[in-house]
C-alpha cells in the first residue's frame, strides 16, 4: 500500500513539474506578444512598459492613416492591399502547383520519388536571407520587371512544402477503390481527379492554403529584398516606421496582425479537426 502511494505521489508530482515547465516555457514565448498587445494601448507618446495609462488612441491614429487623414502615413492602406494581393496570389499559384503534384506524389510510383518527397521540405530549412539575395540576383539578370510576381514567386517558394504536406495527408486518407469505381463507370483521370479527389481532399487544401496566406501575409526577409517603390508590403511599412520614428501605432497595427493571424489560425484548425471527423 505504502509503495503504491508512494509511486502515485511521485507520478504526481513528475506531472505538476512537467506542467509547470511547460506554462513557464509557454508564457515566455507569448511574453513578447502581450506586451506588444499592452503597449499598443498606452495613452503616452512613448514605449513605456507598464503603460502610464490605458486607451484607444493609438487604434484611432491608426484608423487615421487608413482613411487618409495623415497625408504622409497613407501608404499604410497601400501596404495592406499589396499584402493581401500578394498572400493571395501566392495561395493560389502554390494551389494550381501543389495539388498536381501531391497527388502524383501518393498515387504513383517512380524513380527517385523519395528523394523528391525529402526536397520538397529543402526551402523550409534553406537561409531565406540567401534565398532572397539569390532570386534578387536572378530577377535583376532576367531584366524584366515582374511585379508582384517577383515577391509571389519568392512567397510560392517557401509555401508550397506547407501546402503540399497538407495535400498529401489529405490525399493519403482517401480510399482508393472510390477513385477505382469512377473509372470503372467510366471516368476520364481528369473528371475523377476532379469530381472525386479535390472534393475530399478539399479540407486538406484549403487548410494549407490559410497557412500559406498567413506565412505569404507576414513574411519579412524575402519581401526585404524584392519589394520595389510600387510594391509595398506591410511588414516593410512597419520595418520603415520601426526605424524612424517607432510609434506606439505600429504596435497597434502589429496587435491588429496578431489577432488577424489567430483568427486564421482558428479557422486552419477548424478545417483540420472537420476533417479528422469526416475520416471517422
Amino acid at each position: 500500500m505504502s509503495s503504491s502511494s508512494s509511486v502515485t505521489g511521485r507520478s504526481g508530482a513528475e506531472w505538476w513539474i512537467v506542467k509547470s515547465t511547460a506554462a513557464v516555457l509557454l508564457l515566455l514565448m507569448l511574453s513578447p506578444i502581450l506586451m506588444v498587445i499592452f503597449i499598443s494601448f498606452t495613452d503616452g507618446n512613448t514605449l513605456q512598459f507598464p503603460p502610464p495609462d490605458y486607451s484607444l488612441r493609438w487604434y484611432r491614429e491608426v484608423w487615421g492613416m487608413l482613411a487618409g487623414q495623415d497625408a504622409g502615413l497613407t501608404r499604410l492602406g497601400e501596404s495592406i492591399v499589396a499584402s493581401v494581393e500578394i498572400a493571395a496570389l501566392t495561395s493560389i499559384v502554390t494551389i494550381v502547383t501543389g495539388v498536381p503534384a501531391s497527388y502524383v506524389l501518393t498515387r504513383y510510383r517512380f524513380s527517385g520519388k523519395a528523394v523528391t518527397e525529402e526536397l520538397i521540405g529543402f526551402p523550409v530549412i534553406f537561409p531565406a536571407v540567401v534565398l532572397g539575395i539569390a532570386l534578387l540576383v536572378l530577377f535583376s539578370g532576367i531584366g524584366i520587371d515582374l511585379g508582384v510576381f517577383q515577391i509571389v514567386t519568392a512567397h510560392s517558394i517557401i509555401g508550397l512544402p506547407f501546402l503540399m504536406r497538407n495535400c498529401m495527408a489529405a490525399m493519403r486518407g482517401i480510399d482508393r477503390s472510390l477513385e477505382e469505381a469512377a473509372q470503372t463507370l467510366g471516368a476520364s483521370p481528369l473528371r475523377m481527379f476532379r469530381e472525386v479527389v479535390l472534393p475530399l481532399a478539399a479540407g486538406g487544401i484549403a487548410s494549407g492554403a490559410i497557412l500559406v496566406f498567413i506565412l505569404s501575409f507576414n513574411e519579412f526577409t524575402l519581401s526585404y529584398f524584392l519589394y520595389t517603390v510600387d510594391i509595398f508590403p506591410l511588414p516593410i511599412w512597419l520595418f520603415q516606421q520601426a526605424n524612424t520614428s517607432f510609434s506606439p501605432a505600429v504596435f497597434a497595427i502589429s496587435a491588429l496582425m496578431v489577432v488577424i493571424n489567430v483568427g486564421a489560425v482558428l479557422i486552419l484548425d477548424t478545417l483540420a479537426s472537420a476533417r479528422m471527423f469526416s475520416k471517422r
